[in-house]
């Protein structure tokens, strides 16, 4: 499994609609890339997001950077006047609840 997380800086003011935005826009978007897993938005306060993306292979992983990266250009550069400072990588150790 691979991931990405892509942060950016924002005025606190405007997480809730850059979130919804996400949510209703971006999100549709990124769940047809082949290989997606499951997708996080997360607010980190102080007016920092993160974005977390996991794919079952690096193409979906890459794939889903270009297409955000084009997105946010397009729909959110209002919100995010710095680009995005991103981290991707292949899954080496993950845990989950154990009942």
């Amino acid at each position: 499994m691979y991931l990405s997380i892509r942060r950016y800086k924002t005025d606190e003011a405007y997480v809730g609609e850059v979130m919804r935005l996400v949510e209703d826009r971006f999100l549709p978007r990124i769940r047809e890339i082949p290989g997606f897993v499951k997708y996080y938005g997360v607010d980190c306060g102080d007016g920092l997001v993160a974005f977390i993306n996991f794919f079952e292979d690096e193409a979906g992983a890459e794939r889903s950077n270009g297409i955000a990266s084009e997105w946010v250009k397009e729909n959110l550069a209002s919100y995010f006047p710095l680009p995005a400072d991103i981290t991707a990588g292949k899954v080496m150790v993950s845990g989950e609840k154990v009942s």
